[in-house]
């Protein structure tokens, strides 16, 4: 079971990313653009762990690694 305080940090830096990448691409259209719905959910799903929502699912911190990276730390 991943650290409570690790998956809020998580999903604030999910989030970070998201909007970081929501920027860069409504810079490119031209336009504003929608956030990744799938970052989106990541972070909820981080969030609906922390208060005891939902179990973790046992592939959560592979999806995590994938998102932020081998180097993140908290």
């Amino acid at each position: 079971m991943t650290d409570r305080d690790v998956l809020r940090a998580a999903a604030r830096d999910v989030r970070t990313l998201m909007r970081r990448h929501q920027a860069e691409a409504s810079h490119v259209a031209g336009e504003w653009e929608p956030p990744d719905p799938i970052l989106i959910a990541l972070a909820v799903e981080c969030d609906d762990v922390v208060y005891s929502q939902i179990r973790e699912a046992p592939d959560l911190p592979d999806r995590l690694t994938a998102v932020l990276g081998d180097g993140w730390e908290p």
